[in-house]
């Protein structure tokens, strides 16, 4: 580690002990901070998840489907995760902001939960969006109703309101919702919002892309009044097996051109702030 020394001690002053120090400090430092220079694999593979998580902020303020500074996104990282750093409007996060624990303590809850459910949920996304909260306010949930609603058919588990996030006991009750349903992607959250989980990043922002639609179309279905076509169960079971095909699966054709969209964005934003400086400059010369 750059400016990190051993300062020698009686007790400890031998190049065996010494040695022990100096590994186990990079490997403690690397666990809180982030990675240091020892593991070139971790060390891209973290870039590559500061990356994704960056671009799925910025997604989910570019379609409206942020809250100021608040919910968050997180991605398993060795022993804890990558997360919304909170305080930032989530068009503004950069790889870099992504933290190891949020300055929101209902984040750490409930991701630390959601994660203890099941080893192989690697990535989280909780959002408050306005038709996924109004689903969550029904007594009857969430109804599959559409082709697209097929991701979600018998994966939505539902977790009962119990105020704000920031007791600690809440935890081992959010992990046992999540475990009730096998196969789980979505965690509705009642009168309060939802969780969609997956292996990915990509995966999860997908599903809550979609997951959003398919609840603002079931609140526009029951606006008409008029009796509802539900499709079979049959029918939704085999769209739902389609709808995980290799070449179907959420995020599989979506992410790259989302990823694209985003850097396009970055550069627009990069052209506008060159030429505003320019014309600063240019008032400032003429002015003078």
């Amino acid at each position: 580690l750059d400016n990190c020394y051993i300062f020698p001690h009686f007790a400890t002053n031998t190049v065996a002990v010494r040695k022990a120090l100096v590994e186990d400090i990079q490997s403690i430092v690397e666990e809180f901070y982030g990675l240091g220079h020892s593991d070139k694999k971790l060390r891209q593979f973290e870039k590559e998840l500061r990356y994704d998580l960056a671009v799925a902020h910025r997604l989910t303020a570019k379609y409206n489907m942020d809250m100021l500074v608040w919910n968050h996104i997180s991605a398993r990282f060795k022993n804890g995760c990558l997360v919304t750093p909170g305080r930032m409007l989530w068009s503004q996060i950069r790889p870099r902001d992504l933290v190891f624990s949020s300055s929101n303590v209902t984040a750490d809850i409930i991701h630390d939960a959601i994660y203890a459910a099941h080893r192989d949920i690697g990535a989280i996304i909780h959002l408050h969006t306005p038709a996924a909260l109004a689903v969550s306010c029904l007594q009857e949930g969430f109804v599959p109703l559409t082709q697209d609603a097929a991701y979600f058919y018998k994966k939505v588990a539902t977790y009962e309101w119990d105020g704000v996030s920031d007791d600690n006991s809440e935890g081992p009750k959010i992990t046992a919702a999540v475990q009730s349903l096998p196969g789980c992607n979505v965690l509705l959250m009642q009168n309060h919002g939802f969780v969609c989980l997956g292996k990915t990043i990509r995966e999860v922002w997908v599903l809550a892309y979609y997951f959003e639609r398919c609840c603002e179309v079931q609140l526009r279905v029951m606006q008409t009044g008029a009796k509802i076509s539900i499709p079979s169960e049959q029918v939704m079971a085999k769209a739902a097996e389609a709808s995980y095909l290799p070449d179907f699966a959420p995020g599989v054709c979506e992410w790259d051109a989302l990823c694209e969209e985003i850097g396009t964005m970055e550069v627009r934003e990069q052209e506008t702030n060159m030429l505003r400086m320019r014309r600063n400059e240019f008032s400032f010369v003429t002015n003078f």
